[in-house]
């Protein structure tokens, strides 16, 4: 099975990133959508403890982060490319900062200015997945965070000026990933008036934004876990010959994000690659359920 089930919510910008994607590649999919905090039980049973947005779900083949998700969907469909061979290194690096330091430049900010509109409880689940995430931290980053910010869309801007996307004449990766920290911003006016105020910037962001319409379709939660169910993982084990750290195949691990979101997932390793490791989780309800991370953001510890 190949249909691409993507567990997201509309707020979410990592999601945003990964629906620019199968936008420009022009590609279906389905779209469960999750709640925006715990508890997310429906995700949960399909990921084993991992909590973050998007998950992407091919069969009981589950992709998470959105490194692992878009090189997947490169992998399966690989016209026209996000990751071409030519620019793959330098859009990678590209994407990393954007993933990173570009997103938590904007975050403080936008949230900062959203504080009256967020829902009960929001900055609580925030903070159970890092300390830096509370109210108060959130309030006295804000203003360092801004300056930040501005100085990044500078940047973006005098790139823009010279092509049409972020590392060249084509759409690649990492403007998946600059977009949704810009698309991002347009939650608080204020602060998105700064992109507008960038000609080459604002001009980027509509080029992207054209891409599509998108081709989606909604699942329910319950009806993607069927799926699962009734599934067994296709992308299975390869032996590379490599190891993750101190880990080889056949090792019990526990998996968890380096940056954010104490929750990790367990089973065994089934394969590793260059850029990612895949452990098999048996759930007594859904059944043998493989879970893929990129090597990169995670750490990887022996049970």
């Amino acid at each position: 099975m190949s249909e691409i089930i993507l567990h997201q919510y509309g707020l979410s910008p990592f999601s945003e990133k990964i629906r620019r994607i199968l936008a420009y590649k022009n590609l279906p999919w389905r779209a469960v959508d999750q709640p925006m905090m715990m508890p997310k039980p429906d995700l949960i049973a399909l990921t084993g403890g991992y909590r973050r947005i998007p998950v992407l779900q091919i069969g009981a083949d589950i992709y998470c982060d959105t490194a692992c998700i878009a090189r997947r969907i490169e992998e399966l469909h690989p016209t026209p490319a996000c990751l071409p061979p030519a620019l793959v290194g330098l859009a990678s690096v590209v994407e990393d900062w954007a993933d990173h330091r570009f997103f938590f430049q904007c975050v403080p900010p936008v949230v900062v200015a959203l504080l009256p509109q967020l829902p009960e409880g929001f900055l609580e689940d925030r903070a159970q997945m890092s300390p830096g995430m509370s109210r108060a931290a959130l309030i006295a980053a804000a203003p360092q965070a801004l300056a930040q910010a501005l100085l990044s869309l500078d940047r973006l801007e005098q790139q823009l000026r010279q092509q049409p996307f972020v590392v060249g004449e084509t759409f690649t990766v990492a403007d998946a990933a600059c977009f949704h920290v810009v698309w991002f911003l347009r939650n608080a006016p204020a602060l998105f008036a700064e992109v507008e105020a960038r000609p080459a910037l604002a001009a980027w962001l509509a080029r992207i934004e054209g891409f599509g319409p998108s081709q989606t379709e909604p699942l329910s939660a319950a009806a993607a876990i069927a799926i699962a169910a009734r599934s067994t993982p296709a992308d299975c084990a390869r032996d590379s010959g490599l190891h993750a750290g101190a880990c080889v195949l056949g090792d019990e691990v526990a998996i968890t994000a380096d940056d954010y979101g104490p929750e990790a997932t367990t089973g065994r390793i089934t394969s590793i690659t260059h850029d990612r490791v895949t452990i098999e989780r048996n759930d007594p309800v859904l059944g043998a359920i493989a879970m893929h991370f990129p090597r990169t953001g995670y750490f990887i510890s022996k049970r």
